[in-house]
């Protein structure tokens, strides 16, 4: 690590609670349940931190951690395309373009603890700690910096895991709420070990709790049912209060202090289903062989890989539906995956548009891009993008005669960089979040809306920032900050340059102007920024399936 030396020596801790919404902090807070959310907002900044189109895990978090758009870092959803393929990959942090903030702070000499981020796998050498995050392989052996530390770690907290709880059936509630505690005090755990590790100048901790607990829990939170669950948010909010409590405690006083969420959460009451949309207004077709129109038969008929989950589900074999995931070789699984529509059975030769990705996102099955393109560049491509906006303005909700989809966007409208080529096309947001896109899988139902399974919150755009230390005033309400603004903040406190291509901006408004003209705030020429490092790296297969399975469970990935 280069070992340059800046006259600032301020310490920054970044405390990040995934899925954090003020809808939750400000009533529970006010009401004297959440002590140190209310002591933050009396002692500092304050407000919503927007997040990124999508608000999807992947491209919140690496927007975060580059403070650069997504057609910078690459990462658009859980997986990506392939290039010149319909296939697609699982993503990592080798798959992220541009410099990490805490690779920012090693080169500049600063000494950086960094637990549970995700998407940190495979983790890069710092100047410090580094323990990757959630898309990390549970058995992985190469998600820490140095490779030693796992070791430490488990002798210290045997109880630690890189799999956070995930889906659960009827008759399991309590046994999921305990899963939601247990993950919380193992992570105050290891937080709180590695923050006495070493001196720092930069510390980090992400607590995924939150946002687990709100997929799966939200209805019940509204309604009282099942009971189990009715109180199982606040709960785990409350868990993590006290946990940024002791480690804020801990950490010392004059410390500079953010907390952030990388979205927000609310309620999820329905699913659009794309691909089957795609295909009923004609942009997507499938093959004419017997064995497509055997399945495209049973898809008539409702057997959907949906339809099968809700039933098993209503029988309470959620345990018999983990252990054939887990056991994918089994003839079972292979009859199943087999009997279902999938990708393999799209007829590219006459498909304009398909969808992949959690997120829903539309591609153009484009000439010269995509193996069998039928849409020529130019103006057949921009006819196509026209037609399907007005058909998705079209989309009416069946019950209250609404328009069902919000903002649509072309990916220059959202995206800029060098890897702006590879997002999708075209870019939506429902109008009202509680309807969520079903990017599970290709065709998960022969409906293109039905009623949500299993989860029961989601995301949305607004996520939270409280900001406390030396010099930042109080009371400022910061509800127009971004989470791009996040990583050139802390580069400023530290006194490192901050790369001119970052897209984000130093949450001046936060900071007396005292502490704004001691900050010093220099920025680097592009030609000094340090290029990423390496090539992509794919997982390896046995991993990239349980991943795919552990995703599964916590809903994002078919």
């Amino acid at each position: 690590m280069q070992d340059t030396q800046y006259a600032i020596r301020n310490k920054v801790m970044v405390l990040g609670v995934d899925g954090a919404t003020l809808d939750l902090i400000l009533p529970w807070a006010e009401a004297g349940l959440l002590p140190t959310f209310a002591r933050l907002m009396r002692q500092g900044s304050w407000g919503v931190l927007r997040s990124v189109v999508p608000p999807v895990t992947p491209t919140a978090w690496s927007s975060f951690l580059t403070g650069s758009n997504p057609g910078r870092h690459g990462l658009y959803d859980f997986v990506g395309r392939r290039r010149g393929s319909y296939d697609n990959w699982l993503a990592n942090a080798t798959y992220r373009s541009g410099a990490s903030l805490w690779g920012l702070l090693s080169r500049a000499g600063r000494r950086v603890t960094v637990f549970n981020v995700p998407l940190t796998y495979p983790v890069e050498p710092v100047n410090g700690l580094l323990v990757s995050g959630l898309m990390t392989p549970a058995d992985a052996s190469d998600a820490t910096w140095p490779p030693e530390l796992l070791d430490d770690i488990r002798r210290a907290v045997p109880e630690f895991n890189f799999s956070p709880p995930g889906a659960f059936s009827p008759g399991e509630e309590a046994r999921f709420v305990q899963a939601i505690a247990d993950l919380n005090e193992t992570t105050r755990q290891v937080a709180r070990y590695l923050l006495s590790r070493q001196p720092w100048d930069f510390y980090m901790a992400v607590f995924m709790g939150t946002d687990i607990a709100g997929h799966f829990s939200w209805k019940a939170m509204a309604d009282g049912q099942p009971p189990e669950l009715a109180g199982a948010i606040q709960d785990c909010y409350r868990q993590v209060d006290a946990a940024l409590a002791g480690l804020i405690e801990a950490a010392g006083p004059d410390v500079y202090l953010i907390v952030m969420s990388d979205h927000g959460f609310g309620s999820l009451d329905r699913y659009l289903h794309i691909n089957a949309w795609l295909r009923e207004r004609g942009y997507l077709k499938l093959k004419r062989t017997p064995v497509t129109w055997l399945k495209r038969a049973f898809y008539r008929l409702g057997l959907t890989p949906l339809a099968v989950y809700r039933a098993l589900r209503r029988l309470g074999l959620g345990e018999q539906i983990r252990r054939a995931g887990r056991q994918r070789s089994t003839l079972v699984q292979k009859l199943l995956k087999r009997s279902f529509l999938s990708f393999a059975d799209v007829d590219w030769s006459r498909t304009r548009l398909f969808s992949i990705g959690f997120a829903g996102p539309l591609y153009v099955n484009l000439k010269g891009r995509e193996p069998h393109g039928i849409v020529a560049p130019g103006g057949e491509y921009e006819a196509l993008l026209a037609q399907v906006t007005a058909d998705l303005r079209a989309l009416r909700d069946p019950a209250s005669g609404e328009p069902l989809i919000g903002p649509i966007y072309r990916r220059q409208e959202l995206y800029q960089g060098e890897r702006a080529d590879e997002a999708p096309d075209l870019v939506f947001l429902p109008r009202d979040m509680r309807d969520g896109t079903f990017g599970l899988m290709a065709f998960g139902s022969n409906r293109w809306l039905t009623p949500a399974a299993d989860r029961t919150g989601t995301h949305r755009m607004e996520g939270v920032l409280f900001l406390a230390g030396p010099g930042i005033r109080q009371g400022v309400h910061l509800d127009e900050s971004s989470i791009l603004d996040i990583a050139p903040t802390v580069l400023a406190l530290l006194g490192v340059p901050i790369p001119a291509t970052m897209d984000g901006q130093v949450l001046g408004k936060a900071m007396t102007d005292e502490l704004r003209a001691s900050l010093d705030i220099t920025y680097l020429a592009p030609a000094e920024e340090p290029l990423p490092v390496g090539l992509p790296t794919d997982f390896e297969r046995v991993e990239e399936e349980r991943l795919r399975e552990h995703l599964r469970g916590l809903g994002y990935v078919a």
